[in-house]
């Protein structure tokens, strides 16, 4: 518990006990920077932070077994705030210990005024964009790009495959009179469209990740993963649909390559 771990005790000794400990093992959890409003915390702060009570609240889960655990976190006068330094207690809980928490009884609105409470709540949420900075959103938008970018050029690559084999097989199709090999030329069609088509639907959703990151939609920073940007989306499928089937970049590349292996396929057999 020192502060070269990201975070250092409230008081101005080495333990990580306030100077009155509430319950045995009562623990403080303090940044190293002086900062006296919890929303002042960077988003690396408040990571560093939460690992640092995770971990702080395994070791006494581990080491004391109490029958439960408070974390708490005061901000401002009106919350009980007495130190102006953002401090997060653990304090393990026994039955009849001398800590006391109570809540009050009765709710503090009606449930109208709770609908009123929870659009604005929402709103400012929906719209709120300061969690992520610009620097982040464009390193993130250019991770999205890449990944566009590796797509295009692996349909490209896909087609550049292609070529010389059906050229192969198309040739000795015809020159050693094989409908076997024919098959296996229009095999190499289907095989190289469905890889060709799925790079397209790969591309597309990232493209979609890429409009959403770049409007400031709440997608979580550095995500990589299309489907947030999907409406209901959550199961990831690699097969090709059928708008990517039937993609000017697919049907009428691979369409006529298949159709004119077919062909050979029916000439061959029909001698």
């Amino acid at each position: 518990m020192t502060p070269a771990q990201g975070w250092c005790t409230a008081v101005p000794r080495s333990s990580p006990f306030p100077l009155e400990p509430a319950t045995r093992g009562h623990i403080l959890v303090v940044p190293n920077r002086h900062v006296s409003d919890l929303t002042d915390l960077t988003p690396t702060e408040i990571g560093d932070l939460g690992r640092a009570v995770l971990r702080t609240a395994r070791a006494i889960r581990a080491g004391l077994s109490p029958d439960g655990l408070n974390v708490i976190q005061s901000t401002g006068a009106a919350a009980t705030q007495t130190v102006p330094h953002v401090h997060f207690h653990l304090v393990p809980r026994w039955p009849n210990d001398r800590m006391t928490l109570r809540w009050p009884t009765g709710a503090a609105e009606d449930a109208r005024a709770q609908d009123q409470t929870l659009a604005t709540l929402q709103s400012i949420l929906l719209h709120e964009t300061d969690s992520v900075s610009a620097e982040d959103r464009r390193q993130h938008l250019s991770f999205i790009q890449a990944v566009v970018t590796r797509m295009s050029q692996a349909s490209s690559s896909a087609k550049a495959w292609l070529l010389p084999i059906v050229t192969a097989t198309y040739g000795y199709a015809i020159t050693g009179k094989s409908t076997l090999v024919a098959l296996l030329g229009c095999l190499a069609v289907l095989v190289f469209g469905v890889l060709d088509a799925n790079y397209l639907k790969q591309e597309r959703a990232f493209r979609k990740l890429y409009d959403e990151v770049a409007s400031g939609r709440p997608i979580p920073a550095f995500s990589m993963n299309p489907t947030l940007a999907s409406p209901g989306g959550t199961r990831v499928n690699y097969w090709p649909d059928w708008p990517d089937v039937r993609s000017w970049a697919v049907a009428p590349v691979y369409g006529p390559l298949l159709l004119s292996g077919l062909g050979l396929v029916i000439w061959l057999h029909c001698r």
